[in-house]
């Protein structure tokens, strides 16, 4: 298929390349095929509006999504005012040194259907430090330790999982990093879900 075109792209697997190679379903924007293949062959490239997979520049880094598991992190509405007070949370993360400007939006959508609950910014560079092992379940204290953390500045704004189901970025859902970079258009559509 990509050879007889010599590219692909998310129309292309839309139309008829998801179901050449055996794929049940395509959710633009692609799959981590978009940032594998290109680079496994110097024959085929990714033809998009916006660069995509591991040729996206960091530009498309706009805004951070924070998947919560409520059963994990069990203190987080104490943490967090119901009241809309804002806060500073030492929030775990799977983030690098230097790879978050301070005041990037940040989203924090619960797991398991429970929806958006809170929103807000960054305010530190990700580093190593203690965290507090009494906000988290009595199985998951382990997470309180020292690990990378970074600063964040939330106040609660809860907003069900179906105003996300019902947008244009339904497929944020399925991400299942604890952080995941959206990219502008994905931080304004959410910022208007919330607002």
């Amino acid at each position: 298929m990509v050879y007889s075109y010599g590219r692909i792209s998310n129309i292309d697997m839309e139309d008829f390349g998801s179901d050449e190679i055996g794929m049940k379903a395509w959710r633009p924007p692609g799959s981590a095929m978009l940032a594998i293949i290109p680079l496994l062959d110097d024959d085929i490239s990714v033809h998009s509006e916006i660069p995509v997979g591991l040729f996206a520049p960091q530009t498309n880094r706009f805004g951070l999504l924070v998947r919560m598991n409520p059963e994990m992190y069990t203190n987080w509405a104490e943490e967090i005012p119901a009241n809309g007070t804002e806060v500073e949370i030492e929030w775990r993360c799977n983030l690098k040194s230097g790879s978050v400007p301070q005041e990037t939006p940040v989203f924090v959508l619960g797991t398991g259907g429970m929806g958006f609950v809170a929103e807000g910014c960054t305010l530190s560079d990700v580093r190593d430090m203690a965290g507090t092992p009494e906000s988290w379940s009595v199985a998951d204290r382990d997470m309180g330790g020292v690990s990378p953390r970074i600063r964040l500045r939330l106040s609660r704004n809860m907003k069900s999982e179906g105003h996300l189901r019902n947008s244009k970025v339904d497929y944020l859902i399925e991400r299942q990093g604890t952080f995941s970079w959206m990219n502008e258009d994905e931080t304004f559509i959410v910022e208007d879900i919330l607002d």
